[in-house]
């Protein structure tokens, strides 16, 4: 049976927890119909599975940004931020 197969693997922070039911290295297989009398109806079996890989591959990704960009946000929110008032008098020039 013919399948559309598709392989990713991430290399997020070492730190990172992976999230629920997903691994970092993965291939997903989906089958393409076989019942294709047709070229026509080849094509829309085809299609079904690449509307599927899509939408199963959409999940997984988005999962992964989502626990990788939440990480991303606590660190940036333990940088101290510029006070501007300071900037602004450091770039003033002195006049004589």
């Amino acid at each position: 049976m013919p399948t559309l197969s598709i392989t990713y693997d991430l290399n997020p922070p070492s730190d990172t927890t992976a999230p629920a039911g997903l691994t970092s290295k993965t291939t997903l297989q989906y089958p393409v119909s076989e019942n294709a009398d047709s070229q026509k109806a080849y094509y829309e079996g085809l299609r079904a599975a690449v509307l599927q890989a899509k939408s199963s591959l959409g999940e997984q990704l988005t999962a992964w940004r989502d626990v990788v960009g939440k990480r991303e946000d606590q660190k940036e929110a333990t940088i101290p931020k510029k006070n501007e008032d300071e900037d602004e008098e450091q770039e003033e020039p002195e006049e004589p």
